[in-house]
């Protein structure tokens, strides 16, 4: 008996301690790492209207969309929901690979602290034994989606890292030492990743499907709001094709399914 309750005591502890991570965690993303602020610029150039747009949405899609709501998703019923820590994992997967790929080491800096992040989040969540176990069933239409996106989104991740390679300007898409070309091309594997994650139906899939459309859409929405010759944008027509791929899996997240819904009891007629 008393060894039960110490069990339940830890924990709760261990629950607590994940939240405030987890909130600790989304607070520097979306301040110290100016995830707020270049979301904010990407839409309206407000704060610095000689920075390109399309840039600063990237850095914000990231570190003011993506990431944080990972987090955040975790302040309620963590237990059922482990993808919120398997799309902290990923958003340190793509940084790295990113920074590699543009031979912008720093990043892999950066992609170091979202895993260790990532893995302290693990540790002290109630269900970690479930962090690589997928679903029962995968999520076909989530797999079309991914299949669509595919094609574009690695073709953008190697034209983003070819811009980092070569150092093309604008020299002032810099956020925190880091030049912007590098997080374009970490957005473009997220969204991929993200979908694909989604697809295999962990608990509280719904999240990394939802990030998935909010940092595809935001992109797209800076795209059409800029020049379509900006820098990081791939014109307005291309925009617009991903703004209605990210509004179909967003539909597509909110989709009942039949494995979801309860069983109805069949009435019994009464002798």
């Amino acid at each position: 008996m008393v060894e039960t309750s110490l069990d339940h005591h830890g924990g709760m502890a261990r629950v607590t301690w994940l939240k405030a991570v987890a909130v600790v965690a989304a607070v520097a993303s979306l301040t110290i790492n100016f995830g707020v602020v270049d979301l904010v610029d990407g839409f309206t150039g407000y704060i610095d209207q000689e920075r390109n747009q399309v840039l600063d949405a990237g850095w914000g899609a990231v570190f003011g969309v993506v990431l944080p709501l990972g987090l955040l998703a975790l302040l309620r019923r963590p237990e059922r929901r482990i993808a919120a820590v398997q799309q902290t994992a990923v958003v340190g997967l793509a940084l790295a690979v990113a920074g590699a790929a543009g031979e912008s080491w720093r990043y892999l800096a950066l992609a170091a602290g979202v895993a260790g992040v990532s893995a302290v989040l693990l540790a002290l969540h109630p269900e970690r034994k479930t962090f690589g176990v997928p679903g029962r069933h995968p999520d076909r239409t989530m797999l079309v989606l991914a299949a669509v996106a595919a094609g574009p989104s690695l073709v953008y991740v190697w034209r983003m890292a070819s811009a980092q390679r070569r150092d093309l300007p604008p020299t002032d898409a810099v956020s925190n030492g880091l030049h912007h070309w590098t997080v374009m091309a970490a957005l473009a594997l997220l969204v991929l990743l993200l979908v694909l994650l989604a697809a295999l139906r962990t608990s509280g899939w719904r999240i990394p499907a939802i990030s998935a459309s909010f940092a595809a859409g935001a992109w797209a929405v800076s795209c059409l709001l800029a020049p379509a010759g900006a820098a990081g944008s791939e014109g307005h027509a291309w925009a617009w094709m991903v703004l209605a791929w990210a509004v179909a899996t967003f539909a597509t997240a909110f989709w009942p399914r039949t494995d979801e819904r309860p069983l109805t009891p069949v009435a019994v007629p009464l002798a």
